[in-house]
């Protein structure tokens, strides 16, 4: 877990981590100099439970290179990430580590609460994306369906993953890289509790109510060319030459070039590239139209 004025939900969150069922833990904390009670809270539960180990640091580095100093603290055969603000079901990590089995890593479905720890809606993680459990890194891409407090990974992950780039998200590089260097598995089961507050890192629900800047068809499919880059540059590339090919097509895109090889690739892998999107359950000929439209509009 990495906390950073955590204060209003922090107690909460690590009494369901401590709660667990599966005993066996090793709960690695590290603080990037919080400047409200934090760290209180964090020594009160150090008292409480030998289990967990605190680490503060020197000088704040941001929840990106925090997370990479966590991981790299952790002397367990299995990781799991927490944010500092969730809520956990008791059976959390009990359950991932029966189901990851030869995989790499496992992540399984959340549903979303509010600051009162109230459920938003009826939406969960699986109503918002479409869960993929499939051989290729193709559609992450693009996009995502798998956030960090999802994860249990195995320790032989973590020296494929590191560094950590400043300027995306560490577990989309993570569920990336998985998917390069070993296989993947859901857990079709609601395992956190999943809160949206004003805070948030990130806004799963857009619930922050603000005008988006207007854009353009490529623009709406998220395509981001630092993240393209460091995918494509990867090492450890399962598929090199068909990644490459992919991210440049995007780039393309964007750009408004190369517009009909775009469309002939895009044809060809419209389902691993646009997993995630709705589209993929059209016919042929509308997923061919929507290319089009996509490339020359």
């Amino acid at each position: 877990m990495c906390t950073y004025n955590g204060q209003e939900f922090l107690s909460a969150q690590l009494g369901t981590i401590i709660s667990q069922d599966y005993e066996n833990l090793e709960i690695i904390i590290v603080d990037d100099c919080s400047a409200d009670v934090t760290w209180d809270v964090l020594q009160r539960f150090a008292e409480m439970d030998r289990r967990v180990k605190l680490y503060r640091n020197k000088r704040n580095i941001g929840y990106i290179r925090n997370f990479e100093r966590a991981i790299k603290l952790c002397k367990g055969e299995l990781i799991a990430l927490a944010d500092q603000d969730d809520i956990w079901e008791p059976t959390k990590i009990s359950e991932m580590v029966e189901a990851i089995g030869d995989n790499i890593m496992v992540y399984h479905d959340s549903d979303f609460i509010d600051e009162n720890s109230q459920r938003i809606g009826d939406e969960t993680m699986s109503s918002k994306f479409r869960m993929y459990e499939g051989q290729s890194c193709i559609p992450f891409i693009v996009a995502n369906c798998i956030s960090g407090h999802a994860t249990l990974f195995k320790r032989k992950l973590v020296k494929y993953i590191f560094p950590f780039a400043s300027d995306n998200y560490h577990d989309w590089w993570i569920s990336y890289v998985a998917f390069n260097v070993g296989t993947v598995k859901y857990l079709n089961k609601i395992l956190v509790h999943y809160r949206q507050h004003r805070n948030s890192v990130t806004d799963s629900l857009e619930l922050r109510h603000t005008a988006p800047p207007k854009k353009t068809k490529a623009d709406r499919l998220g395509i981001d060319l630092t993240w393209l880059s460091n995918c494509a540059r990867y090492r450890y590339n399962k598929d090199s030459h068909l990644i490459s090919a992919a991210c440049d097509v995007l780039v393309n895109l964007k750009e408004g070039k190369n517009k009909f090889k775009s469309l002939v690739f895009l044809v060809k892998y419209f389902d691993l590239v646009f997993y995630f999107s709705k589209r993929k359950q059209r016919s042929f000929l509308s997923k061919v139209n929507y290319i089009r439209k996509l490339c020359y509009n």
